[in-house]
């Protein structure tokens, strides 16, 4: 059963998923606005989520929030994660009873099931933060967002995406291609690790779904690809459009090494090294994740193959030049 919305709001809405769902609810008809650090002038309003009250005159007109805003990041300092993920999700849940708004969607991470997790998993699989700050993080988000709905004041959703491809994507098409052009990529476990893909409009159409499904309050979604590839199958992608040979395959235990080192690197210099040891941990895992349940109640299935996504995200980083030297 679906719910009539009158208004959405999207936090993070410059970022790859939140303004991937403002543009497709807007062209749609529907009434979205985002809010982000930096406004467009338009549809996207300056706030901060960690001081609601900044925000409070778009909190009183929307009945949904979708909080896509959150640090994801494997490198960041454990303080500015714990402030951006868990308290600011904490103070924006809180202003949102407050004002009475009906439902808050909150985007999590598969990274909930840790790392060290196997096998297919449900959303029945006990959590486990043994990833680093960003799996913690992500959550404690969950816990505050479980916390109101308990309260019984504000309807809840967790989605919880799969590996987000797709045109824009940081973490899965810039930044491997960036790393490719240096010659410093590498997949541990041999390329053997399990990679999860879902394209960023299945994801925008099973978010959508769960704003609407009356069934989905109180529930937890995942939504991703059905079964897995290996990590080799999917970066074969970016080395065909470079025109190179690849990925190189190593042992988990020298790509550790590597990224140690690379992060110490980053240190002494005052950059960052997305490339970490957590990140070779998630790079390395052998779980992937049921959908039988956003199948069941929300009538979601991804729709776009992985062939389809890979096209469309070459063509988009051949149109911005990150496929040239």
């Amino acid at each position: 059963m679906q719910q009539p919305t009158t208004k959405i709001l999207i936090t993070g809405a410059n970022g790859f998923i939140g303004n991937s769902l403002l543009r497709d609810y807007q062209a749609r008809g529907i009434d979205a606005i985002g809010i982000d650090l930096q406004a467009n002038g338009k549809d996207i309003f300056q706030g901060d989520i960690s001081a609601p009250e900044t925000i409070s005159h778009l909190l009183e007109q929307c009945d949904v929030i979708i909080h896509t805003a959150a640090l994801v990041s494997n490198a960041m300092a454990d303080t500015d994660m714990w402030r951006v993920n868990v308290q600011a999700t904490a103070n924006l849940i809180a202003a949102a009873e407050r004002h009475q708004v009906k439902r808050f969607v909150q985007l999590s991470s598969i990274v909930a099931y840790g790392n060290s997790a196997t096998g297919e998993l449900t959303e029945d699989q006990p959590v486990h933060a043994d990833g680093g700050s960003y799996v913690l993080t992500k959550l404690a988000s969950e816990h505050v967002v479980l916390a109101a709905h308990a309260r019984g004041s504000i309807e809840v959703v967790i989605v919880r995406p799969g590996d987000v491809y797709g045109p824009g994507s940081r973490p899965w098409v810039i930044l491997p291609l960036e790393a490719i052009h240096k010659g410093q990529f590498m997949l541990p476990s041999k390329g053997e690790g399990f990679f999860r893909p879902i394209y960023i409009d299945d994801l925008v159409r099973g978010i959508r779904l769960a704003v609407d499904c009356t069934e989905a309050n109180g529930e937890i979604f995942n939504l991703s690809c059905q079964g897995y590839i290996t990590t080799k199958q999917f970066f074969s992608y970016h080395y065909a459009w470079l025109n190179k040979k690849g990925p190189m395959l190593v042992s988990t235990r020298l790509a550790k090494f590597a990224a140690s080192a690379a992060t110490k690197m980053a240190n002494l210099t005052g950059g960052i090294n997305e490339a970490s040891t957590a990140t070779v941990e998630q790079l390395s895992t052998t779980s992937w994740f049921s959908i039988a349940k956003a199948e069941r109640i929300l009538g979601w299935q991804p729709e776009v193959s992985l062939e389809q996504g890979m096209h469309y995200s070459r063509q988009w980083a051949e149109d911005r030049g990150l496929l040239q030297k």
